[in-house]
Formats: C-alpha cells, structure tokens, sequence
C-alpha cells in the first residue's frame, strides 16, 4: 500500500482518519443547513520567525471558492483541541492569492498559503438530544433575581447581540444558559 508522503499513513489509513474526524462533527453540518462542507483538518502552527499560529491550505483547496471548515489535528490526524474539540471555519476570502503570504512546499516549486487561526471562527453550537431540549426549553425563562418572566421591554441591545450570535455575552445569566443548552 502506498504510504501518504506527510505522515507515514497509508492513503487507507488518512481516509478513514479523514472520515472520523468529519463524522464527529457531523451534527454540527446537519444543524448549521451545511449539506456538503469543505472540510479540511488541518495543522495550526507558528511559522519560524512568526508570533501568531496559522493554518496552511493548498491552491487547489481555495480554488474551489467555498468556506472551509476545519479542526485543528497532529500530522498523523489526531485530534489536538482535547477534549473540546471545536470545529473552525475560514469564511472564504475571493483576494487569498493576494492577501495571504506563501511558503514553499516542496522542491517543484508548490506552494500552501498561510492563514492566520485569528481569522477562523469557532463554530460554536450547543447541541443536546432532542427530548432533553423540548424538556429544557422554559426551564430558564424566569428571571432568577424576582422569580417572574423578563419582560421584552427589559431586553437590551447586548440581550439581542447574544439571542442573534448564539454567544453567552449577556449580562442575564438566565438567557446565557439558554444560549449555552442548560
């Protein structure tokens, strides 16, 4: 069997890897609508000279115009972000071939493209089973502090920030935890 050049893995082997890696975050695709994600795992690292980590992706891999989702593993494929795992996506950038430095691959002259992780963004979805939910899903409704439902005119622009971007930033513990799934 072939041995992949990068890592010493069979090219049997990456696949299946390859194929773990996305089913573990599968869910994720299936909530967001994602129905066919570019998904590629990738390497964060500081270059030699450099302060801020990167990713680096392949022409190829940016030609096709489209997000890409990743997570961040070892050479052989590993999970590195343990035990969150978190799933990251580069919102595609139509200017890469000139906005991003290069470093050369391989002695024929190919090159990869170094991205900095500062602009991934975390996927960030709670997601818990089902019934679990439906039973939850007015437990936090009551304003802890007087015991009563928040009326909508106590709403703030940060409450909607938090409702809108799905991110536990409010200064209501209560709707942060409903935005956290507890």
């Amino acid at each position: 069997m072939l041995k992949t050049k990068e890592v010493g893995l069979t090219a049997e082997q990456k696949k299946i890897k390859l194929a773990e890696l996305k089913r573990f975050h599968q869910t994720k695709f299936d909530v967001l609508g994602v129905k066919d994600p570019l998904f590629i795992p990738k390497m964060a690292y500081k270059p030699t000279g450099k302060d801020d980590k990167v990713v680096s992706f392949f022409p190829s891999e940016l030609k096709k115009g489209q997000d890409i989702y990743t997570e961040f593993v070892s050479r052989e494929y590993d999970p590195e972000d343990l035990p969150e795992r978190r799933l990251w996506k580069w919102r595609y950038n139509p200017y890469w071939e000139t906005e991003y430095e290069t470093v050369q691959h391989d002695a024929q002259g190919n090159v990869r493209y170094l991205i900095p992780v500062l602009e991934l963004f975390p996927v960030g979805l709670n997601i818990i089973p089902a019934e679990t939910a439906q039973m939850k899903m007015f437990d936090n409704l009551v304003d802890s502090t007087d015991g009563v439902n928040a009326p909508i005119t106590e709403m703030t622009i940060l409450d909607f920030a938090a409702i809108m971007l799905k991110q536990p930033v409010s200064s209501k513990e209560w709707l942060n935890n409903i935005i956290r799934g507890k």
